[in-house]
């Protein structure tokens, strides 16, 4: 499991509209699951949190700016 790989996901998420649509059009978590792993993204639940956590801080940094 990667930190860095639920990084690069919340990335992709905020970035490439395509990635976004395709990762929501999952059935389900198993679904899910398969599309990020032939995506090459390896992550558990906690790296997500953690990534997504980096994420909201920066925003709240810029929107401070």
């Amino acid at each position: 499991m990667s930190l860095d790989d639920a990084r690069n996901f919340v990335v992709k998420l905020r970035e490439n509209h395509e990635f976004r649509k395709n990762a929501l059009q999952t059935k389900d978590l198993e679904d899910l699951a398969l599309f990020l792993r032939g995506e090459g993204l390896l992550f558990d639940q906690r790296e997500l949190i953690g990534a997504m956590a980096e994420c909201m801080a920066q925003l709240e940094q810029q929107m401070g700016s």
